[in-house]
């Protein structure tokens, strides 16, 4: 009898514990002064509610990383990708590999949404990357976790470029 009330004790006392991190070596709620001392480098930008770092990497992609608070308390973050790619099925090709990061990482997504503007590559899946260049794809895939939501954004105009993104944000 005993051990079955410990272990009881430990199962309750368990689903009370927060996991170790949210994003990176982060929590949510730290603060900006926090954040700067964990991250270990100088942002490039900082306001009153966010702190933006050039040249990180998430896995083998550039990205430029953004921290958002409120109130002086870590809320959210963005990888930003940074590669320029020649050919626009590059980025499309990336999307993919940060899918089965993301899905690998966090099982599979709560969400997946296409949203076609225009139909004329909708059947061309070696020409998704013009689709999304052009303005006519936007994909966007969403995972969800106790405390946070991750999303996977990709969206494009033909005098910008593609723009792929993944968003942390505190549930």
């Amino acid at each position: 009898m005993f051990f079955v009330l410990l272990g009881l004790f430990f199962q309750l006392a368990g689903n009370g514990q927060q996991p170790d991190t949210d994003i990176r070596s982060l929590r949510w709620g730290m603060t900006s002064k926090e954040v700067q001392s964990v991250e270990q480098s100088t942002p490039f930008r900082i306001t009153d509610t966010t702190l933006q770092y050039r040249q990180h990497w998430f896995y083998n992609f550039p990205v430029s990383v953004k921290f958002a608070f409120v109130n002086d308390q870590l809320a959210g973050a963005l990888y930003i990708f940074t590669d320029r790619h020649i050919r626009a099925q590059q980025h499309w090709d990336d999307y993919q590999a940060l899918f089965k990061i993301l899905s690998d990482r966090y099982g599979t997504p709560s969400g997946d949404y296409w949203s076609w503007n225009y139909p004329l590559y909708k059947d061309r899946p070696d020409h998704y990357g013009d689709a999304v260049l052009l303005s006519h794809l936007s994909r966007s895939t969403v995972w969800e976790t106790p405390r946070t939501v991750i999303t996977l954004e990709m969206s494009g105009k033909p005098k910008e470029g593609i723009y792929t993104v993944i968003s942390y944000a505190k549930k």
